[in-house]
């Protein structure tokens, strides 16, 4: 048996009312111009006098505004102070790419349109699971479509403004629970674009394709977006529009990713996907939006919670020549991503070639990829 005490977040739809979702917009423009402007103090630090400023600088500056800034004032403390912290991250992230020689991205300003959400990382909100009630401290009190009751402690709450209106996300430490393993099985999985996924048992998962299927009435969305005058009433409303169609096609992907990572998780100890390079792959302009339409980050990522749930794990193993060996007998040979069918020329194995790929995956050696989520294994 397995206990684990794991971090979850739940999220909620909220149902504000006209004064209290005014606040939210005004807190999200006030604080996307906190975080601009600590971007560009570090910026101007740097650039005029070689000095790095940090968080702790930065958080120390906040009482002195609040008191040149009314608006500010208004605020809760700890969730200026979050902002602070999310710039902090950005360069923290910035650094380390540049240490590993990735692509660095320099942290960039926000645009209030795109800054989303705030949190309270740890106080200024209670809810109240029998009202259906979430108290906010300097904003009020808000109602919550509670669709599921939390158990375990909430450590930390975030608004956030999606297409089709407000949501709360609870972060939550969960009691310690027993839990079942999944059965002491191995597969190997090889995700594609014919197939979502080609397992080492020689099963296959269908490719939905929500994008695909939704991209008429998206173009015709973004084309009502075009034919409206900016800045207009009516170009707001189709922006929202559109931005309603692209969160449908989102979450049809998600919940198709949950589903199909419950099933893996219940059947199989390990799993094994490739380590692929998502990001190049979507650098091909013939591949670019079947890539996206996929998800396959998003998809592994779920996985992995899933099968930490069930006391299992999942690896991730080098996909150079995953397709072009031989499952049976190593043979390798080239084979161009037409050929759908591998015929060894070594002891003639014929094969569907995604299948041949999974069962590669499958006994190769791979790393473990670890959530989030703490657990502890007991005897």
């Amino acid at each position: 048996m397995l206990y684990c005490a794991p971090m979850k977040a739940y999220k909620y739809k909220l149902k504000p009312s006209a004064k209290v979702a005014a606040a939210f917009e005004m807190w999200l423009q006030l604080l996307c111009e906190l975080y601009n402007a600590a971007v560009q103090e570090r910026r101007d630090a740097w650039r005029i006098n070689r000095v790095s400023i940090g968080k702790k600088e930065q958080s120390a500056q906040l009482p002195e505004i609040k008191k040149e800034r009314a608006d500010f004032a208004r605020i809760h403390s700890q969730v200026l102070q979050e902002t602070i912290s999310r710039v902090d991250l950005a360069f923290q992230n910035f650094f380390r790419r540049v240490k590993q020689g990735q692509t660095p991205g320099f942290p960039r300003f926000r645009s209030h349109r795109r800054y989303d959400s705030f949190t309270y990382p740890q106080s200024g909100f209670r809810l109240d699971q029998k009202a259906r009630t979430l108290h906010l401290s300097k904003i009020g009190s808000v109602k919550v479509h509670l669709s599921r009751l939390i158990e375990g402690t909430i450590k930390t709450c975030t608004i956030k403004r999606e297409a089709d209106g407000w949501y709360v996300i609870f972060a939550v430490e969960e009691v310690p629970a027993v839990v079942a393993l999944a059965p002491d099985e191995a597969v190997g999985i090889d995700v594609g674009l014919k197939t979502f996924g080609a397992l080492s048992t020689g099963e296959q998962i269908d490719n939905p394709r929500f994008l695909r299927h939704g991209e008429a009435d998206l173009k015709k969305a973004q084309r009502r977006v075009s034919r409206r005058k900016k800045g207009s009433a009516r170009r707001r409303k189709a922006v929202k529009l559109l931005a309603g169609k692209h969160q449908h096609v989102a979450r049809q992907r998600r919940d198709f990713h949950f589903k199909e990572a419950k099933k893996l998780a219940a059947r199989f100890r390990l799993i094994k996907f490739e380590d692929l390079q998502v990001q190049n792959l979507a650098r091909n302009h013939h591949l670019a939006k079947s890539v996206s339409d996929a998800g396959w980050s998003q998809f592994i990522s779920i996985v992995v919670h899933k099968a930490e749930e069930a006391g299992g794990r999942v690896e991730v193993v080098n996909a150079a020549g995953t397709s072009t060996r031989c499952s049976r007998c190593g043979w390798r040979q080239k084979m161009p991503l037409s050929v759908r069918t591998y015929r060894c020329g070594g002891c003639g194995l014929v094969i569907d070639r995604d299948h041949n790929s999974g069962i590669n995956i499958k006994e190769r050696k791979g790393r473990t990829v670890l959530s989030s989520r703490r657990s502890v294994a007991t005897a």
